[in-house]
């Protein structure tokens, strides 16, 4: 039977019927409503189903590795289908960077952190599976339409205005290729423009070969990094996904891990990983609302 042709036996029924009527119906519409959301969890990686690695990207003793202590190395991951980010979601993960060598940065004197180039978390409805460039690329420069949270372990002097080679910032250029620079420089028309939407120093030493907890929440206007404890953020920036982006249908992107490394190293490893997106309009709300109503009708007819 028809929402249409069931309204119309409603109308024809007495005023108790009639509430009975309408309450089974909105029962009855309230399940057929979708309620889910997008979830997982990686407790490790020995067997992660439903994501990509890209290039230098591997399997290592259960855990994703973006990166090797190799030189000149560029890698990515990817959960294989666009998720829901627009309307809102936590993502958690541990991580481990270990055995940092190479160059040293002269330009820090007494700076001991010799390896690089760090990761990011990337939001980005570029393509399933892209890459992009490795050193100080950090694996996200020239990813368009995307986001990166990035935790950056090389102090690219003077050109990238970093405040050293231990932060976390969060960088975007909208629809355009994204850069992990951070200050003002120049497209190719001549605009002037500068991708970091926020950034912070670390007190911690991120690539000592502790494992550090990381949450990152996002509703929609407000975008908090966790690290450490989640009592209180290090960083948050006032973003909207659904206007910065073009997503699919407004609310879907690709959502994962990229990383490098140039003349200096490290092993950037991800231990555990789990998104949790906002679900959507809960049917159990109209079924409340609904109830609610039936109830104050109940209420004046004296049922």
């Amino acid at each position: 039977m028809g929402h249409y042709e069931h309204g119309f036996r409603l109308m024809a029924q007495s005023p108790h019927d009639r509430l009975n009527g309408i309450m089974r119906y909105l029962f009855a519409l309230a399940l057929s409503l979708p309620i889910s959301a997008t979830s997982f969890t990686f407790n490790d990686f020995a067997n992660p189903i439903g994501v990509t690695l890209v290039q230098d990207a591997s399997l290592t003793a259960n855990l994703l590795r973006l990166t090797s202590a190799t030189e000149n190395q560029v890698g990515a991951a990817w959960y294989n289908s666009r998720v829901n980010v627009q309307g809102g979601f936590t993502t958690s993960f541990q991580f481990q960077i270990t055995d940092r060598g190479g160059h040293t940065p002269d330009w820090e004197p007494g700076v001991v952190n010799n390896g690089a180039d760090g990761f990011a978390f990337v939001i980005q409805n570029a393509a399933p599976a892209p890459i992009g460039l490795y050193a100080s690329g950090v694996g996200y420069y020239g990813i368009a339409n995307s986001l990166a949270i990035e935790f950056d372990t090389w102090h690219n002097k003077p050109s990238y205005c970093e405040p050293n080679g231990n932060h976390v910032a969060v960088n975007s250029l909208g629809t355009a290729q994204n850069r992990p620079e951070h200050c003002q420089s120049n497209e190719p028309d001549g605009a002037p423009v500068n991708p970091t939407l926020g950034i912070t120093t670390i007190s911690q030493d991120m690539s000592n070969g502790t494992i550090y907890n990381v949450l990152i929440n996002y509703t929609p206007g407000q975008l908090s990094v966790f690290f450490g404890s989640l009592l209180t953020p290090v960083l948050t920036v006032n973003v909207d996904l659904g206007s910065l982006l073009s997503l699919q249908n407004g609310t879907g992107a690709f959502i994962g891990f990229t990383s490098s490394t140039g003349g200096a190293w490290e092993n950037h490893d991800i231990l555990k990983w789990s998104y949790s997106g906002v679900p959507e309009p809960s049917a159990m709300l109209l079924a409340a609302a609904g109830l609610g109503l039936i109830a104050l009708s109940a209420r004046r007819l004296g049922c």
